[in-house]
């Protein structure tokens, strides 16, 4: 008798819900047919990528590299972040450019980790600078890409003037670091400079407004990395073996 007891119960439980649904299902309006034809929205573009990084020991041969020191400045505004930057010295490679010839082009081959606890963004710039002021900027050349990854190191990807710029992602794995490899490339050059320097900007997001003497609009300086190097040569033979860093070989500056 109780089987059956239950089993009625159970029947006007379902039979409730059933109607409940078909109230439901009456009072919900009618699908537009429009609708099965509206196409789904377009995601937004991802307009900074995020760079691919390549793993590098901190155990592995690091020849002929030199590191810089992120140690924050006296002068540096409290909280700004640094990149990490390395790079090799200055070289002299020969390229074959589509409608210029095989023509010798200046390169700085150089390392980037982002050591912070966020994905930073890298939008670099090298400005090559002369003893009177002359600037040479850093120039798009796709043909020498290829040609510096086969000497410096084929099995590691290395970006170029366009595809450089992004979003580096935080390194965090334990005795290994995620590295962007990148390389500055110059076709143009004062041959003649003695000395010269590398600016190079977009490693950190510090700098500082100064005011003029006429009391102006504030001038703003960057936290800009300065690589300086000398030329030991004649000018009408030119080799990387002549370029060598100054003592010191770097400074952290505004500029």
């Amino acid at each position: 008798m109780w089987i059956l007891t239950r089993r009625i119960a159970l029947a006007l439980a379902l039979s409730t819900t059933a109607a409940a649904g078909v109230v439901r299902a009456q009072q919900a309006p009618a699908p537009d047919p429009a609708d099965a034809a509206r196409p789904e929205p377009d995601q937004p573009p991802q307009l900074v990528p995020d760079l691919p990084t390549v793993p590098w020991r901190h155990d592995r041969l690091a020849f002929n590299w030199t590191t810089i020191k992120t140690t924050p400045l006296p002068k540096d505004r409290e909280g700004i972040w640094v990149l990490d930057f390395a790079f090799k010295p200055l070289r002299i490679q020969t390229v074959e450019i589509p409608g210029k010839g095989r023509r010798s082009v200046h390169y700085l081959y150089y390392k980037v980790v982002n050591r912070t606890s966020s994905p930073r963004p890298f939008y670099p710039q090298f400005i090559m600078v002369n003893e009177r002021g002359q600037r040479f900027e850093d120039a798009v050349v796709p043909e020498a890409i290829p040609v510096i990854q086969g000497r410096e190191d084929p099995t590691i990807p290395v970006r170029g003037a366009i595809d450089i710029m992004g979003v580096i992602p935080p390194s965090t794995k334990e005795g290994v670091d995620d590295a962007v490899f990148g390389v500055a490339v110059w076709d143009s050059w004062d041959a003649s400079a003695d000395r010269f320097s590398i600016y190079v900007r977009g490693l950190s997001d510090g700098y500082k407004e100064i005011a003029p003497p006429d009391g102006g609009k504030p001038l703003v300086k960057y936290k800009t990395l300065r690589l300086d190097f000398i030329r030991r040569g004649d000018e009408r033979n030119l080799s990387e073996k002549e370029i060598e860093p100054a003592d010191p070989a770097y400074d952290w500056i505004y500029w």
